[in-house]
């Protein structure tokens, strides 16, 4: 869990106990589902942000690597994710 995800299940946690003791005037349970909820996406989407982390990094790296090769030297061709056809609109006769 990262820092962010452990304290919005703190501040959950929190607000849910003033909720059930009713020191807020009622208001701590429904502050504690929302912050619940936010724990529950940061929590689902934790991976995924490594992968895009971890991509960003990659890509920066990659660019600083282009931009140190000398002039006259070729780069990598683009990735060709399949053939290109020539497509008609549906709707075309």
């Amino acid at each position: 869990m990262t820092k962010t995800s452990k304290m919005l299940l703190t501040i959950s946690v929190i607000a849910f106990a003033a909720g059930c003791a009713n020191v807020l005037g009622g208001v701590g349970t429904p502050i504690a589902a929302v912050f619940f909820g936010l724990f529950m996406i940061f929590n689902m989407l934790e991976k995924e942000m490594t992968l895009f982390d971890e991509e960003q990094r990659l890509r920066v790296e990659l660019a600083e690597n282009m931009k140190t090769l000398p002039q006259g030297t070729p780069k990598e061709p683009a990735r060709n994710h399949g053939k290109v056809r020539h497509l008609t609109p549906a709707h075309s006769s």
